[in-house]
């Protein structure tokens, strides 16, 4: 989905001034993470990293 809602909006990078290059190496990067994740290759984690409070 990442990568069709990229190319849906392709007009909009054009006005923002990215060129056909930009988007060719997003393509290539949403298409390979797309595969990634599809293979089971690439995976997406969240880790949460909480200090206690010091105690006097």
């Amino acid at each position: 989905m990442w990568r069709e809602r990229f190319d849906a909006r392709a007009a909009e990078a054009d006005a923002l001034g990215f060129d056909s290059t930009f988007r060719r190496l997003w393509q290539f990067y949403l298409a390979y993470s797309e595969a990634g994740f599809r293979s089971g290759y690439l995976d997406v984690q969240q880790i949460v990293l909480d200090r206690q409070e010091e105690r006097p």
